[in-house]
């Protein structure tokens, strides 16, 4: 006999399941952090620090609301491509804009990441 799984039990472990992915390990030596091979970031990118996003299509990076683009990508800091409600917490971030001002490209930093300089 099936047993129906109530929703809000099913919700409670999806989201805890991608909360657990999004955070890093705070006791996993460097040698294997998630990116030990170096993201090729690029260079034009700027950085700042991203709030949880609302929900109303706006990202707020440094305290500036920016519109996020239609196929917008973010991405963790194990390098996946995540939906913008899974984030919970501020993260380290580097972005690009497009022509129109959208914020399209976000990847979430790791602790090395965002102890290195950035290109000016």
């Amino acid at each position: 006999m099936a047993m129906d799984i109530p929703t809000t039990l099913l919700y409670a472990i999806l989201s805890t399941v991608a909360e657990m992915a999004l955070t890093p390990s705070p006791d996993v030596p460097a040698a294997y952090e998630p990116n030990a091979i170096a993201r090729a970031l690029p260079p034009e990118a700027k950085r700042g620090v991203m709030q949880p996003p609302t929900g109303d299509g706006f990202l707020i990076i440094n305290g500036h609301a920016w519109p996020l683009a239609p196929a917008a990508q973010i991405r963790s800091r194990q390098n996946l491509i995540v939906m913008p409600m899974q984030i919970q917490t501020p993260a380290d971030v580097v972005y690009l804009t497009d022509a129109s001002g959208a914020v399209f490209r976000v990847w979430m930093l790791t602790p090395s990441e965002a102890a290195a300089p950035r290109p000016r």
